[in-house]
C-alpha cells in the first residue's frame, strides 16, 4: 500500500544510497539522529486533555503518521521503533537530570550522526539528497527499513521502487 509520492521519493534517496559503505554509515548515522531530536524534544512540555505530553511525543505520533501515509507496512513498522525510541529518549531524559545534560548529549549524538551520514556520502561520491530536498530528511528513515525489507526478500515494490539492480546489501 505505497503511495506514489513515497515510491518517489524512495526512488531520489536509493539513487544517491548505493554503496554499501554509505548504507552502513546511514544504518547507525539516521537512527542516533533521530533518537538525538527526541532527546532534546524531551524538554519541552504542555499540557493536553489534562494531561501532560512532551513535544518529543507529538513529533513522534506526527512522524509515524506521515510514514503511515506513504506506505502503511513501513509505516506500522516505524511506529514501533519509534515508540521505543521515544521510551529510550524520555528515559534517557530523565537520568541525565537537567536541561544541560541533555543538551550536551543532544550535540554529541546529532553531531556524531552527521557525521556518519557525511563518511558515508565521501565513499558513495555523491551529495546527500536532502541538500536537493530537505523532504529525504523524513525518507531516510524509511529507506532503512524498506532496504531491511529488500534485502529479506520482501516487498518486491520496494525493490523496484529503489532501482533493485543494486540496491540489496552486500
Amino acid at each position: 500500500m505505497t503511495n506514489d509520492l513515497f515510491r518517489r521519493q524512495l526512488g531520489a534517496y536509493a539513487a544517491v544510497h548505493r554503496d554499501w559503505r554509505n548504507k552502513a554509515t546511514h544504518f547507525v548515522g539516521i537512527p542516533i539522529i533521530v533518537f538525538s531530536l527526541l532527546l532534546v524534544l524531551s524538554l519541552w512540555r504542555f499540557e493536553l486533555l489534562g494531561r501532560e505530553w512532551t513535544i518529543s511525543l507529538a513529533v513522534t505520533i506526527v512522524a509515524v503518521l506521515g510514514w503511515m501515509a506513504l506506505d502503511l507496512g513501513i509505516g506500522l513498522v516505524m511506529a514501533l521503533l519509534m515508540a521505543v525510541a521515544w521510551y529510550a529518549a524520555e528515559a534517557l531524559a530523565g537520568a541525565l537530570g537537567s536541561a544541560s545534560a541533555v543538551w550536551t548529549t543532544f550535540i554529541a549524538l546529532f553531531v556524531g550522526g552527521w557525521a556518519l551520514q557525511f563518511i558515508g556520502h565521501h565513499y558513495e561520491g555523491r551529495r546527500p539528497a536532502l541538500l536537493d530536498n530537505l523532504f529525504q530528511a523524513f525518507i531516510g528513515p524509511m529507506f532503512l527499513v524498506a532496504e531491511s525489507f529488500v534485502v529479506m526478500g520482501r516487498r518486491r515494490d520496494l525493490a523496484d521502487a529503489m532501482g533493485e539492480g543494486d540496491v540489496t546489501a552486500r
